[in-house]
């Protein structure tokens, strides 16, 4: 069985070691892609937290996917303002990102609708955008940085007939909450806030527009997302009502989170700078060490991360970026 097919079958059903399974992808990333290979060429890993993570902030310097490019790779880019450097996830085939994401969301968001309505970019270059038109038909809502101004009404008009999945940045949410009108959602219809405050000033602080969704917006369920361009799997929370704030967001099996000391990189208990060890992210890099700080609860069900802000310094980033204010 290759290497794809095995991670595949451990994606779909948890058959194999995943530690196994990801010494193996970094030792066929080293043999593969002379870029890692000149910087990871002396690392021999034999267990899964001693594989070396490339920092997002490379994905805007260097090319870090597969070699040499084809014109049929898939290419997700980060957000961004104008003017600034995007970085690039490049990789041959959203395969293993594509059946991993709907598998993990199925588990998370049981009874999931198939009905997206979308206040999150849908550029091609979008991985976001393009994992929701993986969960079903997208009433896009959301374009240029602007959330549309019919969108009240079209949420409204949508949800008379079906339950909905109403995917949006935290960011995009505010924006839509400064609009007038309300829907009446029950709790068949779904809300994912993705994309966090990213320490931008937003009219409604995190607790508040939670709290608002249940005066605006009825009675669904919600959950939280965590994903990165740089990612092929994604984290989310367990349910809440309309009107509470999710808590920590739960990672697929195939997904690995540890902390790391922000200095030393050394792994630690607890709170941390979050890496990440994603078997489908075979086709391009498998580790990668964010400038998000967490803590890290390891559970049989999944890894369970509590984010706790970004490291002093950082470049603000992610989908919410996008959003005019």
């Amino acid at each position: 069985m290759s290497l794809d097919a095995a991670i595949a079958t451990f994606i779909r059903s948890g058959e194999g070691d995943r530690e196994a399974l990801a010494v193996a992808a970094f030792a066929h990333q080293l043999a593969t892609n002379p870029t890692l290979a000149a910087m990871f060429g002396a690392a021999h890993p034999s267990r899964l937290a001693d594989i070396p993570a490339v920092p997002v902030s490379l994905f805007k310097e260097l090319d870090l996917g597969p070699q040499p490019p084809l014109p049929s790779d898939a290419l997700f880019r980060t957000s961004g303002t104008t003017g600034q450097v995007r970085g690039v996830h490049r990789t041959r085939s959203t395969r293993l990102y594509d059946l991993g994401a709907v598998l993990h969301a199925n588990a998370r968001v049981t009874h999931r609708p198939g009905r997206v309505v979308s206040l999150c970019p849908a550029e091609p270059d979008s991985s976001l955008g393009h994992m929701l038109r993986l969960f079903g038909t997208v009433e896009q809502c959301f374009s240029d940085g602007t959330v549309h101004a019919d969108t009240w009404k079209r949420i409204t008009d949508v949800s008379r007939t079906e339950p909905i999945f109403l995917a949006a940045t935290a960011f995009a949410l505010d924006a839509l909450l400064a609009m007038p009108g309300n829907a009446c959602l029950d709790e068949r219809s779904v809300v994912m806030v993705t994309g966090g405050f990213k320490g931008r000033t937003t009219r409604l602080d995190p607790p508040g527009l939670y709290r608002a969704l249940a005066a605006r917006l009825g009675s669904p369920r919600v959950f939280g997302e965590y994903g990165m361009t740089e990612l092929s799997s994604q984290l989310w929370t367990d349910p809440v009502f309309a009107g509470e704030v999710p808590g920590a967001f739960i990672a697929p099996p195939w997904l690995a989170v540890y902390a790391v000391h922000p200095q030393t990189g050394a792994p630690v208990n607890g709170e941390g700078l979050l890496r990440f060890v994603d078997l489908a992210n075979l086709g391009s890099v498998l580790a990668i060490e964010t400038q998000d700080l967490g803590r890290v609860e390891h559970d049989p069900g999944g890894d369970r991360v509590t984010l706790l802000g970004r490291l002093e310094g950082a470049e603000l980033r992610g989908c919410s970026l996008r959003v005019n204010g």
